[in-house]
């Protein structure tokens, strides 16, 4: 099967010279078209407001030699990128020349397009068929090289290649078609006869029906003696019918308990029908086995029988064995899964630290103008990355039901607010008609989880920016009616846009997993396909329903309702009290990780602070006893001693300095992760990518706490006001986050609002 890379555009060139300067002529002639062509782009959208044509990049790679040549494209096919065209030079002493090379060239790859290049003729063209044969993928080239000539060549050869793999897939795929037809027509033809063959049989009445029966039928006389049995219930039995007919089940002791036997009996001879009664019978052949019975009091001719169905479950009883030790080992596969995710989590999270936290002090050091949007680009590319792995781990958790919502009060006005405000900076530079309308009816503080709601409402705003090239964006919520409890309230909250739109028999793919819409949308806006998906189990968790209406080219509106609490009394905004200067702050630093610690350090440099550094557990527990530390940062994953088993021996110490607060810098995204680091003894908690702000709204809430005998209720107070905290500081990150939506791919698939998942 042709792999899809290899269906797309390839304008990957090998050129084959002993002679630079003809690498050299070649690079410039079809590069250098780029350049100008570039140039013409910008002028003609400047003078006419022309969209650019798509521009055709080539890359090109160099082979001074048959031999390296042959190298260069079988480390192609290995990567999986194979050249489309090769430009091969006939003359390339030593070793061999021209034709040879592409005739080891095609062994390799035989649907390469070739170029020979040559300044007079080394080979005649008979002579060129006579060593390579009749080839419609070879062309020749006379030295000097025609500019035109070369990028026609360059453009119709690598479109030849794309067109020939096209091809070959089609075939592959006419293929696969009649083999699965010939496969369909096959089972067809065998459906037909089994049906005949069945019908054949039904023709031949009782008899047959009841000799080839797979379940073990009887039919006994009111005293029990067995006047018919077929073959099935001879092999239960494991002794031939001329043995049994005329013998009761009692007098060939089939039923393993008499007393059973008997109860069997005195319900037939009560008139009453038997349905799955499961007992154990003995075959002289297999020893004790498990059946169920069905019984009957039949009449035939004016005479009372009883009939009887045995079906023997032994064979299910072991699989129902079999079955409780598979789900056990797929609870442990799932154990395994949660654990690899969390690793990843780790691994990711850990090095994009770095990448995150050294972009934004680059982004704040004095840069030249042309290096500061390339360094942006990388800070927003390191934000993407982690709302991608955000979206992967709560699609996880949802899929295994470990996804919890909280039950706060929050401003609802204010969620939904921070939501719309997000996306206006995208929705005015193109110049849409932006409104929100925010019903009157709506209470000041309602009780749900806010962060799930400003996911939810963040994901449908991006699509509608991100799909809506001109018109309008609106979003709309009001109270919608009594929820299913009591004291609960319907919201119903809409996001209508004039964008592109979805077609009908495609809507039904908007909150599948994984999934597209179709593949021109996966191609210009990308994405994992969760972020629908996770939506509508976030807004299903909270008790509502999410509906999509859209029409193809005119737009779409989403709609979905949650169940929210009312609550009693609005609760004020938390305010995190100034405690002095952060320079006065002696702060430790327990991190591994040279980059993270470069980071770190730099951060608290900005914030005026000074810190010492520990590279394990062991050493931190040993700074910590000699020193008398404000604040300790404390990394998780360490090695010999970890951050968990280094804050136990802190908050072990006999000294005062065991009540330092100890901060954790965990890579750990899941709740399991972050209940353990207060459990071990830490105060709080900041997760990597560590966010600027959150560094210093850190160091400010403990900071209040430097007292050799710190006051418990202080700590206290200060414990209860972290996630209030970090619910509610989300301004400083709106424009940045801004940014990254513009870049993100926000379509059908979307991820969720910025970092609203961590």
């Amino acid at each position: 099967m042709t792999t899809p890379s290899l269906l797309e555009p390839n304008h990957r060139i090998l050129v084959i010279d002993d002679n630079k300067a003809i690498h050299d002529d070649l690079k410039k002639i079809l590069l250098g078209e780029i350049a100008a062509q570039e140039n013409l782009q910008e002028d003609e959208s400047i003078l006419f407001g022309a969209d650019p044509m798509p521009l055709t990049r080539f890359e090109i790679d160099s082979a001074f030699q048959g031999q390296q040549g042959l190298k260069k494209l079988e480390q192609s096919l290995v990567e999986g990128r194979p050249y489309a065209l090769a430009f091969v030079d006939v003359r390339m002493p030593p070793g061999w020349d021209g034709v040879e090379t592409i005739t080891h060239l095609w062994h390799a790859y035989p649907s390469l397009q070739v170029v020979v290049c040559t300044a007079y003729s080394d080979y005649s063209w008979n002579e060129i068929q006579r060593h390579l044969g009749q080839s419609e993928n070879l062309l020749i080239l006379k030295k000097p090289f025609d500019n035109i000539e070369v990028i026609q060549l360059a453009h119709a050869l690598t479109r030849k290649w794309l067109v020939s793999r096209q091809a070959q897939a089609r075939l592959e795929d006419l293929d696969l078609m009649v083999a699965r037809r010939t496969a369909e027509l096959r089972d067809a033809n065998e459906r037909i006869k089994s049906q005949l063959a069945e019908k054949a049989a039904a023709e031949l009445a009782f008899r047959t029906v009841f000799e080839s029966s797979p379940i073990g039928i009887t039919l006994s006389a009111l005293d029990g003696s067995f006047v018919d049995v077929n073959r099935a219930m001879e092999e239960l039995i494991g002794l031939e019918k001329a043995k049994i007919i005329g013998r009761r089940m009692v007098d060939l002791e089939w039923v393993h308990d008499p007393a059973d036997f008997a109860k069997i009996q005195e319900m037939l001879s009560e008139g009453r029908s038997i349905d799955s009664h499961e007992l154990t019978y003995r075959s002289s052949v297999l020893g004790n086995r498990t059946g169920l019975l069905w019984a009957r009091r039949v009449v035939i001719a004016g005479v009372g029988y009883s009939l009887c169905f045995v079906l023997d479950i032994s064979d299910r009883k072991r699989m129902e064995v079999e079955l409780v030790r598979a789900r056990q080992g797929a609870d442990a596969a799932a154990k395994a899964k949660s654990e690899f995710l969390a690793n990843m989590s780790h691994e990711i999270r850990t090095p994009l630290n770095g990448i995150l936290g050294l972009s934004f002090l680059l982004e704040e050091e004095p840069n030249a103008d042309d290096l500061r949007p390339m360094m942006g680009l990388i800070r927003t590319s390191g934000e993407v990355l982690r709302r991608v792995l955000d979206d992967v781990l709560d699609f996880s958790k949802i899929e295994s039901g470990r996804l919890e919502l909280e039950e706060e009060p929050f401003d609802i006005r204010g969620c939904l607010e921070w939501s719309f405000e997000l996306f206006r900076k995208g929705a005015e530079e193109k110049n849409l008609e932006y409104s929100l309308r925010l019903d009157e009816s709506l209470p000041a503080i309602v009780l749900g989880d806010a962060t799930r709601l400003r996911q939810v409402t963040a994901n449908l705003m991006s699509n509608a920016v991100k799909f809506t090239q001109q018109g309008s964006i609106r979003m709309e919520a009001h109270l919608d009616g009594p929820g299913p409890m009591e004291g609960r309230q319907f919201i119903r909250i809409s996001v209508k846009d004039t964008g592109i739109g979805i077609a009908e028999d495609r809507v039904d793919r908007l909150f599948q997993s994984f999934s597209q819409v179709d593949a021109s949308t996966s191609r210009c806006y990308g994405g994992t396909g969760l972020g629908l998906a996770i939506s509508k189990s976030l807004v299903e968790m909270m008790g509502g329903e999410i509906h999509v209406d859209s029409r193809l080219g005119e737009g779409t509106d989403f709609e979905f309702t949650i169940s929210a609490g009312i609550a009693a009394a609005a609760r004020k905004p938390v305010e995190l009290a100034e405690s002095g200067h952060l320079k006065a702050l002696k702060i430790l630093v327990a991190e591994d990780n040279m980059v993270n610690q470069m980071v770190i350090l730099r951060m608290l440099q900005k914030l005026g602070c000074q810190a010492d550094f520990a590279s394990d557990g062991r050493a931190a527990v040993s700074r910590v006893e000699t020193n008398a530390y404000d604040i300790v940062l404390m990394d998780v994953h360490m090695p010999a001693v970890d951050g968990l088993e280094a804050t136990r021996r802190i908050r072990r110490m006999p000294s005062s300095q065991s009540c330092v607060p100890v901060v954790a810098l965990t890579a750990a995204a899941t709740t399991e992760d972050r209940t353990a680091c207060l459990a071990a003894g830490m105060n709080d908690y900041l997760s990597k990518p560590i966010e600027f702000e959150e560094l210093r709204r850190a160091l400010h809430l403990w900071g209040q706490c430097q007292t050799p005998d710190m006051n418990n209720d202080l700590i206290r107070s200060a414990s209860e006001r972290v996630t209030t905290a970090r619910l509610e500081n989300i301004s400083g990150a709106q424009e940045q986050h801004a940014e990254v939506s513009d870049l993100e791919p926000v379509g059908q698939e979307q991820e969720s609002g910025p970092n609203l998942a961590a």
